[in-house]
């Protein structure tokens, strides 16, 4: 009997830290801030339930800002540690924690994973911006809905100053839109859409879309499916 007890007991215990809540100290994610994430639930290698993420300048203990996360999600690396500031389409590396500059003001604004809400169930983030005005990070509400609609999270152009989202419908029908991000809100510019449902007629349908002065413009080829996917 006492083995039994003291079996059921271990076995207690041992649920409870494998479920126990976590804390994680991100140094290298960016240039600016050190990321402390204390987050309730991980299991194997992902953590996925609420969490507090605390900002600390580069070398100091006291939070500069801390973010509340009704739900993060974490992808862990090899070491057992959360990765930051990968980014794959299609892929299974898609970080918790991204740094860059989504609205290209000089200053490296934050995007959080919150989860899989994205297209196909595919990544989603909160994205918020840095205020050199009030001196935090705040949620924008349009760049957080781009980064929650489309195949995760938008691509980052420095030198063009743009954003870029990925979308698909079936295995057949892509789209690409761009965007400028003025007074931090997104501006579609372009558009690029792949449409090869016709599978008829062997051909791809390719669809530019750009916007000229105010006008949009739209352009329409024809390729071969064979030969353009090949080249992809």
């Amino acid at each position: 009997m006492k083995k039994i007890f003291l079996f059921i007991s271990i076995l207690l215990l041992t649920a409870t830290n494998f479920y126990a809540q976590k804390t994680f100290l991100l140094k290298n994610a960016s240039k600016t801030f050190d990321v402390k994430i204390k987050i309730a639930k991980c299991e194997d290698d992902i953590c996925e339930s609420k969490a507090t993420v605390y900002l600390m300048k580069k070398n100091q203990t006291a939070p500069f800002q801390t973010i509340q996360m009704p739900n993060m999600y974490l992808e862990l690396g090899d070491d057992k540690k959360p990765t930051a500031n990968l980014i794959e389409l299609y892929g299974m590396n898609n970080s918790g924690v991204i740094f860059d500059d989504y609205n290209f003001d000089g200053a490296e604004d934050l995007a959080l994973r919150n989860g899989n809400e994205g297209a196909y169930g595919g990544p989603s983030y909160d994205v918020l911006l840095f205020s050199k005005t009030k001196n935090n990070f705040a949620k924008s509400r349009e760049l957080s809905a781009l980064a929650s609609e489309n195949l995760g999270l938008f691509t980052v152009d420095g030198k063009k100053m743009t954003i870029e989202t990925f979308n698909k419908s079936g295995c057949c029908f892509h789209v690409t839109t761009r965007y400028q991000v003025i007074n931090n809100r997104p501006k579609k510019v372009y558009v690029f859409t792949e449409d090869a449902t016709d599978v008829g007629s062997e051909k791809v349908k390719l669809t530019t879309e750009t916007l000229v002065g105010g006008k949009w413009k739209k352009t329409i080829k024809y390729a071969k499916t064979k030969d353009y996917y090949k080249e992809q």
